[in-house]
C-alpha cells in the first residue's frame, strides 16, 4: 500500500506540497502552547513545502496547445504508450521503397506546426512521420513531463507504426527535431538500440536543438526565484523525482548527465541550423553540440548553418532554411523513390 502511494504521489504534481501544508497545520495546532516549538516546527515544515512546490512546478506540463494536424494527405494514428495514447501522423509516399523523415516538434509546439518542414522532404517523396508529444497536440495529457518519458513514447509510437506499416522503417531513416524534439532526438540517438526496427538512420537536422538541461535548471532557478543555497536541495530532489518518473531507466546521479553528449550525441550526418539570435536557448546549446563533436572526433558528420533571419519561435514556414536543408540533402547520399 505504500509503495502504491509513493508511486502516485510521484506522478502528480500536488500530493507533496499539500501533504506538507496539512503537516504544518496539524503540527502548529498540537504544539500551539509551546511557541518555540510551534515557531521550529512550522519554519520546518514551510521549508518542506516549499522545496516540494518548486520540485514539482519543474515538472509541470505545457498548459496550451497547438492545434491537432487535420491536413489532407496525413493519416492520424493513435496508439497507446505508457504516457497515454499518443498522436501520430503519417505521409506515404508513392513509393513503398522511400526513405522515411522522422519529425518531432519543440515544447509547447505540435505537428500541425511542423507541417513547412516537411514540405521539402515530401517533394522528394519521402514518407514523413510525425509523433506529437505526450501533452502536446493530439496527445493524452500526462500530470508530470520529463524529456526522459517524453523519449520513451516517441520510440514506443515508432515501434508501434513499425509493426503496422513495416514499409516505413526498410529503406532508412531520417530525423528531423526543433527544439525540445532536437534534445529528444539526441537521447534517441544514445538508445537506438530500444527501436524495434533497428532502422538504417541517414542523418539528422537539428533546429535550434536543445542539447542539456544545465541550464534550463539554471533558468528555473532564476524564474522560480530559488535562494543560490537551496539549489543544490532542489537539484537533489529533482533529480529524485525525475529517477521515480522514470524507474526503468538507469537512474542519473548527476545533472551533467543530461547534457550532451553525455544525454546523446549522433553518429551519422548532422545538419545543425541554428538561429543566430536565439531568444530561447541562446547560443550555449548549438555551441555545446559542436564542442561535443569535436571532442569525439566526429565533427566531419556535422554540417553547421546559424542564419540571421531565422528565429527560435513563429518559424514554421521559412524558405531560407528550407534552403539550407535541401543543400544539405543534396550533398548527402539519401535517395527518395524517384531517384
Amino acid at each position: 500500500m505504500i509503495s502504491l502511494f509513493w508511486r502516485y504521489s510521484q506522478t502528480r504534481n500536488n500530493v507533496f506540497p499539500f501533504l506538507f501544508l496539512i503537516l504544518t497545520i496539524v503540527f502548529t495546532y498540537l504544539t500551539f502552547k509551546e511557541s518555540l516549538y510551534a515557531l521550529t516546527g512550522v519554519f520546518i515544515f514551510s521549508f518542506l513545502t516549499y522545496i516540494e512546490t518548486v520540485t514539482q512546478l519543474s515538472f509541470r506540463a505545457p498548459q496550451r496547445r497547438k492545434p491537432v494536424l487535420e491536413e489532407d494527405g496525413w493519416e492520424t494514428v493513435a496508439h497507446p504508450t505508457l504516457a497515454g495514447s499518443v498522436n501520430s501522423y503519417i505521409h506515404e509516399a508513392s513509393s513503398k521503397n522511400a526513405p522515411t523523415l522522422i519529425l518531432i516538434h519543440g515544447w509547447t509546439s505540435a505537428s500541425s506546426r511542423m507541417v513547412g518542414r516537411s514540405k521539402v522532404f515530401i517533394d522528394r517523396d519521402w514518407a514523413v512521420i510525425a509523433v506529437d508529444l505526450p501533452n502536446h497536440g493530439g496527445s493524452d495529457s500526462v500530470d508530470k513531463w520529463t524529456a526522459e518519458r517524453a523519449t520513451s513514447t516517441v520510440i514506443e509510437s515508432l515501434n508501434h507504426i513499425s509493426r503496422s506499416h513495416p514499409h516505413l522503417f526498410s529503406s532508412g531513416v531520417c530525423y528531423y527535431g526543433h527544439s525540445m524534439g532536437g534534445f529528444i532526438g539526441l537521447r534517441i540517438s544514445h538508445r537506438r538500440g530500444e527501436l524495434e526496427s533497428n532502422p538504417q538512420i541517414l542523418g539528422w537536422v537539428l533546429e535550434s536543438p536543445m542539447t542539456g538541461y544545465t541550464e534550463i535548471f539554471q533558468e528555473t532557478s532564476k524564474i522560480l526565484h530559488i535562494p543560490k543555497f537551496i539549489q543544490p536541495l532542489v537539484l537533489w530532489r529533482m533529480m529524485s523525482q525525475f529517477n521515480s518518473l522514470n524507474h526503468e531507466r538507469p537512474n542519473l546521479s548527476e545533472l551533467v548527465e543530461t547534457d550532451s553528449p553525455n544525454w546523446g550525441l549522433t553518429n551519422e550526418p548532422t545538419l545543425l541550423v541554428q538561429a543566430a539570435d536565439d531568444e530561447r536557448l541562446g547560443e550555449i546549446h548549438y555551441l555545446r553540440l559542436q564542442r561535443s563533436h569535436d571532442e569525439a572526433g566526429t565533427r566531419h558528420l556535422l554540417t553547421t548553418e546559424v542564419m540571421d533571419e531565422l528565429r527560435h519561435s513563429g518559424c514554421a514556414v521559412h524558405n531560407g532554411r528550407d534552403a539550407v536543408v535541401i543543400q544539405w540533402l543534396d550533398q548527402q547520399s539519401f535517395h527518395s523513390s524517384s531517384d
